[in-house]
């Protein structure tokens, strides 16, 4: 057969095989089909077994041999100038052909580089292999205006400068900074660390906790973990097991802050089990005394368990403003407002937290009578004032808003960040008679009776809770079992229903007899929108 016609062949080893001739005699007749394979054929031969397997890629094998009969016989312009900018290619596939013909192809692909188009400026950087290009050239693309370039300067730039990692790790764009995060994760920079206190997009903080859990406990990756301990789920897990190491009052008080805002009970069992807890937070007593209580899960209940019975303090809370200097003061000030939204409904107080600075806020709520009525206005008219301890006394009706105000001024005082106010979890703020269902790799929730409450996609009931009275002698016992399902009702236009129904069972603490109760709950989803509800629908 001619070399034309093994070029076609159907065989995948014959037209690798005819390529390799080409390479070597081929002439000006073969340019056009070898072309065509350098771009479009992506088959893969083996040419070795054993222990030496090997593979050969038909298009790659036809670029080298392009390049080999384009030396011999014609310019390279003539002949790819059209395939490299033709957007229709697959950009890897010109960019390897770039790379094969080299310096040959040089000419060309500087065109690319200048180009206003910004795959065609991809495909001449990405023809450069990542250790071969010069430093100058993966900093100038750094700063590209297009995502996809600096996404491909990235793999090639080893060897960064200060304002490279810091114009990387704070690109506007999603995945170059999370490419950046895993590029620099194990680079020593102080613009990594801060970079990370101020990423917000919850995939790419993910990425950070990963690299900063395993650095060094200097002061830049302490405080980029601190702040770590505000988010929900395995990141927050991660960055308190790292700190666990650290024994230090500030820290404490942050961990305690969260217990009273965390109703994911895997979660609280990290920050439960947190070295020095009760030693540096012993007002922590009631509330970790009311989620043993009522704990559906059991790792959360036995580290609870183990813990000191509560006996209330017969002295007052220190003052939260003692010792805080005028500008420890304001921060304070407005982390209490933060506290208070999570309670109080005021437009006022919303628009005081969205402020840039306290000045402005307090201008927007004079100028716009923004007060309110109650416990807002109070609260926002100590705000104006500036009158911190005006502030602390305003009641909410809550205890747990005293202690959240307490161990924010305790992180201020320390030096560190407060975390953020959030709104008290229901695992504290609700009683015992309330039903408490634990979903499968999900927080807690807490319902009414015919009350309902939103749950995350793809999660299962797998334990519920409830205390009632003993039948002999009305003591409040803890009774628990897990749900069993029961239906699935599809006759809804826009949702469907699965039932449960759980045998909750326990032991009267006080007289030791069986108590027995049964519950009936449903989880509905919507057909097209998703929304999932679970709902307490009846009791024994």
């Amino acid at each position: 057969m001619s070399l034309a016609e093994d070029l076609n062949d159907p065989d995948d080893m014959t037209r690798l095989l005819a390529v390799g001739r080409a390479a070597r005699d081929g002439g000006p007749e073969v340019i056009g089909k070898l072309l065509d394979m350098a771009l479009h054929d992506g088959a893969e031969v083996q040419t070795a077994g054993g222990v030496a397997e090997r593979w050969d890629n038909v298009s790659d094998a036809a670029a080298g041999a392009l390049a080999a009969v384009l030396r011999r016989h014609a310019t390279v312009d003539r002949w790819i100038g059209r395939a490299v900018v033709d957007l229709a290619e697959n950009d890897d596939r010109v960019a390897r052909l770039l790379h094969f013909l080299g310096p040959d192809a040089e000419p060309v692909r500087r065109e690319l580089e200048t180009s206003s188009e910004e795959r065609l400026r991809m495909r001449a950087l990405r023809a450069v292999r990542p250790v071969d290009r010069p430093v100058e050239l993966n900093r100038r693309f750094l700063a590209d205006p297009s995502p996809i370039v600096r996404l491909e300067a990235l793999r090639g730039s080893s060897r960064f400068g200060p304002e490279d990692a810091h114009r990387a790790l704070t690109d506007v764009s999603v995945e170059v900074r999370l490419a950046a995060v895993r590029k620099l994760q194990w680079r020593d920079t102080s613009a990594f660390a801060a970079a990370a206190r101020v990423e917000t997009v919850r995939e790419v903080r993910e990425q950070y906790v990963q690299a900063l859990v395993d650095r060094p406990l200097t002061d830049d990756v302490f405080r980029a973990l601190l702040g770590y301990l505000a988010d929900d789920g395995w990141v927050g897990r991660m960055a308190a097991r790292r700190l666990r190491l650290i024994d230090s009052p500030g820290v404490v008080a942050a961990v305690a802050s969260r217990i009273l805002v965390v109703d994911d009970e895997a979660h609280l069992s990290t920050l439960a089990e947190f070295p020095h807890l009760l030693e540096y937070a012993p007002e922590l007593l009631e509330p970790l005394e009311c989620l043993r209580r009522s704990a559906t899960d059991a790792e959360l209940f036995g580290i609870l368990d183990r813990l000191p019975r509560w006996e209330r303090s017969a002295y007052p809370l220190e003052d939260p403003a003692d010792g805080l200097d005028p500008v420890q003061q304001a921060r304070l000030l407005r982390a209490v407002l933060g506290w208070a939204h999570s309670v109080v409904e005021s437009d006022g107080l919303a628009a005081w937290l969205a402020a840039p600075d306290d000045h402005t806020a307090a201008e927007w709520i004079t100028e716009h009578d923004w007060f309110g009525t109650g416990p807002a206005a109070d609260l926002l008219h100590a705000a104006v004032d500036g009158d911190l301890r005006r502030a602390l006394g305003v009641d909410l009706g809550s205890d747990l808003l005293r202690l959240a105000h307490l161990f924010t001024a305790r992180q201020i005082r320390a030096g560190l960040d407060p975390l953020p106010p959030r709104p008290l979890s229901r695992l504290l703020t609700e009683g015992p008679d309330l039903l408490r269902v634990r979903f499968q790799r999900g927080r807690t929730v807490v319902l009414r009776l015919h009350g309902s409450a939103a749950v995350g996609p793809r999660l299962e009931p797998a334990n519920a809770l409830l205390h009632v009275p003993c039948t002999d002698c009305g003591t409040s016992t803890r009774v628990q079992g897990p749900p069993a399902w029961t239906y699935r009702d599809e006759d809804r236009v826009r949702a469907f229903e699965d039932g449960y129904a759980a045998t909750l069972i326990g032991a009267c603490p006080a007289c030791g007899a069986s108590v027995r109760t049964e519950v009936l709950m449903s989880v509905t989803e919507g057909r097209f929108d998703g929304p999932r509800e679970v709902s307490w629908d009846a009791r024994s």
